[in-house]
């Protein structure tokens, strides 16, 4: 009777260590399939005109 309580619990933990393990891996390459979606995506380009006038100075009071 004992034996096979323990046998039964044995195989309880063992599969909730192999769903964990599998839950990781499918995290883990959905996270790859999102790295991979946004590396494939164009780089973002920037027309705007930046120059120096369009900052203020900051003095020592307002820092």
């Amino acid at each position: 009777m004992m034996s096979t309580l323990f046998f039964i619990v044995i195989m309880i933990a063992g599969l909730i260590v192999v769903a964990l393990i599998g839950s990781g891996i499918f995290w883990f390459l959905v996270q790859i399939g999102v790295i991979v979606q946004k590396a494939a995506e164009p780089p973002t380009q920037d027309f705007g005109s930046y120059s120096l006038e369009q900052g203020q100075d900051v003095s020592e009071k307002e820092r």
